[in-house]
């Protein structure tokens, strides 16, 4: 996703969205679905991290908080790689032999 919106454009991901998960909060869709409006980041940030300020679980809270990493960095316009190393720096996951890293490579 980060990839197209870098090449065409962040109104692109509004086809990727899935009306369902935005309806339940789903952080990913539902933070895309305020880039593909044209959100400010700042308000966008605060109103993901009132979601998730709301989460108990502290495993389904990490997952979140990677969820609102990617939205944000995918707002932002970050290069995929920068953002596959942001997420991956809220695990303690190698990124060795890692897919997302070996998809980067055929880029």
């Amino acid at each position: 996703m980060a990839i197209n919106a870098r090449k065409k454009g962040l109104l692109i991901l509004e086809n990727c969205l899935n009306d369902e998960k935005t309806n339940n909060r789903d952080i990913f869709e539902y933070g895309l679905r305020f880039v593909v409006d044209g959100i400010d980041g700042e308000f966008l940030n605060n109103l993901l991290s009132n979601i998730i300020d709301q989460e108990k679980d502290e495993y389904t809270r990490l997952f979140k908080l990677i969820q609102k990493e990617a939205v944000l960095r995918i707002q932002d316009g970050s290069h995929a790689r920068i953002i596959v190393y942001c997420l991956n720096s809220y695990t303690d996951l190698s990124l060795d032999k890692d897919p997302a890293i070996e998809c980067l490579e055929l880029e």
